[in-house]
């Protein structure tokens, strides 16, 4: 039985609105023979993160991070319910600081100081640039009235890049081994950091979409799943709640709020140097003074929110504009987002 016209005009405005937004994939799945081909931009800036408890604090030596982002993605109705997606991002992500000095000069030393000095140098800006985890998803949808529920399954899977490691490398692995001989670990030589394209390890979520449709041309949706996360990482619980409404013909404004919480711990993969003050400037390091040093863990949690708007331009192209931002987190920067993507749908022939 065919929708009443303007239920049919209410969910695909609902099922619009996730096309090409980046935060997530939607239960009302594409028709069979649908294909939608996506390019999104995200720019994304922080300087400030958080730690394993307690509020956000600024980025030690002025710190400040910058990402880049542009996904190529293609989602597709195989059957009137399932539907496949995948998205393959190109990233460059940079964060740049003051330089510092760790190392103490022995006053007995006959070295000149100006030498020592230059050769203890530690600089922590690092950039990277290269192809992301790739994004692989099924969803299958069970029910369209009087809700919209579909199950899915999303795989991320690293491309081979270099993965995340402490400030130093994966060596040490206490802070209580670093602190016994910060002078062979804090070389300029063994700065690795965190910048990295991703978290390099495997995950798979499956999840439950539930949405629904009112007259009003609003739609709300509530998302919940489970990531497992593989390579010794922490695996976590994940749920999204998201609305929207329609303006017109052409215009459609939406909201999401999105948490994901690990619920098992992550392996350690170094040592993290800190700061205890990270607003104190680099002459006041030395040593080990004003250092903090925290035992990195493979494990995050993130609570986000966003809003965007979604144009269409014509029957087939859509554009997408929006911003999200951190609201809490653990182990994660607090980073503030902009996106833009556009859409643009097709029919495979003798498949309308």
């Amino acid at each position: 039985m065919p929708c009443p016209p303007r239920l049919a005009a209410v969910l695909a405005a609902a099922a619009a609105a996730l096309v090409t937004a980046p935060a997530g994939a939607s239960p009302w799945t594409l028709p069979r023979g649908t294909i939608v081909f996506q390019g999104t931009f995200q720019y994304q800036t922080a300087t400030r993160e958080f730690f394993e408890r307690g509020p956000s604090r600024s980025f030690p030596l002025n710190g400040h991070y910058v990402g880049n982002t542009f996904t190529l993605g293609l989602r597709a109705g195989i059957t009137e319910r399932l539907e496949l997606e995948v998205a393959l991002p190109i990233r460059t992500v940079a964060y740049t600081s003051d330089p510092v000095i760790l190392a103490q000069r022995d006053p007995a030393s006959t070295q000149p100081a100006a030498d020592f000095y230059r050769r203890n140098i530690i600089n922590l800006s690092r950039t990277a640039t290269g192809i992301g985890d790739l994004y692989l998803s099924a969803r299958y949808r069970l029910a369209l009235r009087p809700f919209a529920f579909a199950v899915g399954l999303r795989m991320k899977a690293p491309t081979g890049y270099v993965g995340p490691s402490g400030t130093f490398g994966d060596r040490p692995q206490t802070a209580a081994e670093f602190a016994r001989n910060p002078e062979r670990y804090a070389d300029p030589q063994n700065v690795r950091d965190d910048v990295t394209l991703g978290d390099g390890q495997l995950d798979l979520q499956p999840e439950l979409l539930l949405g629904y449709a009112f007259p009003t041309r609003t739609f709300l949706r509530v998302d919940a799943g489970f990531n497992g996360r593989f390579g010794g990482a922490g695996q976590q619980v994940v749920g999204a709640v998201r609305a929207g409404q329609s303006v017109g013909a052409s215009l459609l404004f939406y909201a999401w709020a999105q948490a994901s919480v690990s619920v098992t711990g992550g392996r350690v993969i170094g040592v993290s140097v800190a700061a205890q003050d990270p607003d104190l400037p680099a002459v006041e390091y030395d040593g080990t003074r004003n250092l903090l040093l925290r035992e990195l863990r493979l494990e995050r949690d993130l609570v986000e929110f966003g809003v965007g708007a979604i144009v269409r331009v014509n029957r087939d192209v859509e554009l997408n504009l929006g911003y999200t931002r951190g609201l809490w987190g653990r182990n994660v920067a607090l980073t503030d987002t902009l996106f833009a993507s556009i859409g643009v749908r097709t029919q495979l022939p003798g498949l309308q």
